[in-house]
């Protein structure tokens, strides 16, 4: 009697094997679809809807230039700001596990400061880096990669932002 209680609660290797084998699969494909997934800008951009100034530096080798944004017609100017974003999807990218600073990849990169309300009227920012090769920071935290026309989608921005900014003096 006690020869078959301890074979009932012995797993055959097989199925240890089987098992451990279906996991590491499970586990594969959901990190599989959690980085393929496309997101929308809203999910890149936090309180998109809220943004009251932008503050950015341009960065290109070693030169830093800041630059302001103070929205006079907000509506329309951020809705053209967002469209830029909205023209593409983008993915989270595994990259933040190896390295997070997205500002050395060799080409130009904007940083920049978002200011937006909160739901009690305060002002708040965060961060927010993009660079050429279409990774977007977000926080310091969270990568993002641009799907596709990363670079014509940074240029499209490049054109918008020096347009509407103004040039911070340097003291």
């Amino acid at each position: 009697m006690e020869e078959t209680k301890e074979r009932s609660d012995f797993i055959p290797r097989e199925k240890k094997i089987i098992i451990t084998i279906a996991v590491v699969l499970l586990a594969a494909t959901m990190a599989i679809i959690y980085y393929s997934v496309r997101l929308p800008s809203t999910s890149v951009i936090a309180h998109s809807t809220k943004i009251e100034k932008i503050s950015f530096l341009y960065l290109k080798g070693t030169n830093m230039t800041p630059y302001l944004i103070e929205f006079e017609d907000q509506n329309e100017e951020l809705n053209q700001w967002m469209s830029i974003f909205d023209s593409v999807s983008y993915t989270r990218s595994p990259r933040s596990f190896f390295s997070k600073n997205i500002r050395n990849d060799g080409g130009p990169t904007f940083a920049f400061i978002i200011f937006y309300r909160d739901r009690d009227g305060e002002i708040n920012d965060y961060f927010l880096d993009i660079n050429q090769k279409g990774y977007v920071l977000r926080g310091g935290k969270k990568i993002y990669k641009m799907v596709d026309r990363e670079e014509e989608v940074f240029d499209q921005l490049s054109t918008w932002l020096f347009e509407k900014a103004v040039r911070m003096p340097v003291t």
